[in-house]
């Protein structure tokens, strides 16, 4: 006689079933669900590679699609703690009382709205950062990237003695992130830093007040203003002592200008050897470097005496997603996380950077007349 081949019955499939049913209770789902996000956060932070993403994305399979708090309790609540600050004001308005009553339930459901859209908000953006954070995390994973653990202050200290992009701010100045990666070209490989630089500027602002009798008084503060910068540093033997920069460089430093009207409208160029930038900033070089210009802000390109590059502009989505998914379609977007998610913007820095060593080197050239 054969027997049914049973197997065990999991947790998950008591709570899909449990959750496909709309007579669940708002708060016993709205708790299972803060749980499993608090769990995928756990198992992220220890994730090596998009496997284990996609095993923290799982979790969330047994939630019915779109995955998202019931806010079916929220709203009743809300609903009604208005509807008894409008009775109560109105009750008062009819017994004709005194305008001053009338703040209380105003404030009431003043402070009930803005709880309402607090927690709202709160539940959303929540689900949304942690779709955001795997997003990165797969990005890292797909590119080989890899976090450098660092003291963000002396690091700083230590670039800035490397490069005059890392000597701005008279306040503070810290690296607030690191990654560490390398690319495969067709010609050339190199290995090369990430970074974020944070740096504050610190100034006296005056300003002033005017008192209930009409006195104007003239009053300072002092005033922080917080810039961000990105960019990359990787070896660079082919120029030195050189610096481009949409920005403009030290007043007196000695200046070098090419043949192209269109490159010194938008570029300074600072060098130690003018023959020797000449050589570097080759027509192709130049085209190269303002085509990059367009698409950053801030571009500056720094070659030091040591043979490296650092690559550095404003513009913050160099690791950004084209096809962010998330976790609101569990399913899809654990089969987008398992893809090789393109990053287009870091694909594009790190091909013009490997553009400039393929027109710099003079092996390349003499490969290409041969």
């Amino acid at each position: 006689m054969k027997h049914a081949v049973t197997r065990p019955l999991r947790l998950g499939d008591i709570l899909h079933d449990k959750l496909a049913d709309k007579s669940i209770p708002s708060d016993e789902h709205n708790s299972r669900l803060k749980q499993a996000l608090a769990t995928i956060e756990q198992h992220i932070k220890h994730a090596k590679s998009d496997d284990d993403l996609v095993a923290a994305i799982n979790l969330l399979t047994p939630f019915p699609v779109p995955v998202q708090y019931d806010n079916r309790r929220l709203n009743l609540i809300t609903a009604l703690f208005c509807a008894a600050s409008a009775i109560t004001a109105v009750i008062l308005l009819l017994i004709e009382v005194e305008t001053d009553y009338l703040l209380a339930p105003s404030a009431a459901m003043i402070i009930t709205l803005v709880t309402y859209a607090g927690m709202r908000l709160h539940r959303k953006t929540g689900l949304s950062k942690l779709s955001r954070k795997i997003e990165y995390l797969t990005g890292l994973f797909d590119y080989g990237l890899q976090h450098i653990a660092i003291n963000s202050k002396g690091k700083a200290r230590e670039y800035g003695n490397r490069f005059r992009a890392f000597q701005l701010g008279d306040y503070s100045r810290e690296i607030r992130s690191l990654l560490r990666g390398s690319y495969d070209g067709t010609d050339h490989s190199f290995s090369y830093e990430y970074y974020h630089f944070h740096y504050v500027n610190q100034r006296i602002e005056t300003y002033t007040t005017t008192d209930s009798k009409g006195n104007v008084r003239v009053r300072t503060r002092t005033v922080y203003d917080h810039f961000d910068r990105y960019g990359f540093i990787v070896p660079f033997k082919f120029a030195k002592q050189l610096r481009i920069s949409e920005g403009r460089l030290g007043f007196f430093s000695p200046k070098w200008k090419s043949s192209s009207v269109s490159f010194n409208k938008n570029f300074n160029v600072e060098t130690a050897n003018e023959f020797e930038a000449a050589k570097f900033l080759t027509p192709k070089i130049l085209v190269e470097i303002e085509s990059a210009g367009a698409a950053l802000r801030g571009l500056d390109m720094e070659f030091n005496s040591l043979g490296e590059l650092c690559f550095s502009f404003d513009n913050s989505n160099t690791l950004a997603s084209q096809n962010a998914g998330s976790l609101a379609n569990p399913a899809a977007f654990a089969k987008h996380i398992s893809g090789h998610n393109v990053r287009a913007n870091l694909d594009a820095a790190l091909a013009f950077i490997h553009t400039l060593l393929k027109y710099s080197d003079n092996n390349f050239e003499q490969k290409q007349g041969g």
